[in-house]
């Protein structure tokens, strides 16, 4: 694999992952099933190539990576936020289910009006 090859590879990578990330839960899966091809593909291309770029070349791919990364790390972001909120919201559910969490909380409720 040459080096065009590799570089194109990651410029479709960084233009995918400078959309702003799909809303819906079926253009998500498309969405990281497009990312995750062309880092596979991405890598075994660099993998065969190892060695035979020019120092020039290495250094502009490391850098393109260290975008990739912050990227992708944006991208990890959004998706623990996402995981986050749904486990809050199962324990939520979970603890009116129970009847651990009162219908009532957030109010104050006197005891000795009672």
């Amino acid at each position: 694999m040459s080096y065009a090859s590799v570089k194109e590879r990651t410029e479709e990578l960084l233009h995918l992952l400078a959309r702003p990330f799909p809303q819906e839960d079926d253009e998500r899966d498309d969405f990281l099933e497009a990312v995750n091809c062309l880092l596979g593909l991405r890598q075994s291309m660099i993998e065969a190539s190892a060695g035979s770029f020019t120092t020039e070349e290495a250094s502009f791919l490391i850098e393109q990576d260290r975008l990739l990364t912050a990227s992708l790390n944006a991208v990890s972001a959004v998706i623990k936020q996402d995981l986050k909120e749904i486990a809050d919201q199962k324990r939520l559910h979970k603890g009116y289910e129970r009847g651990t969490i009162l219908a009532t909380k957030g109010a104050f409720i006197d005891e000795k009006t009672r």
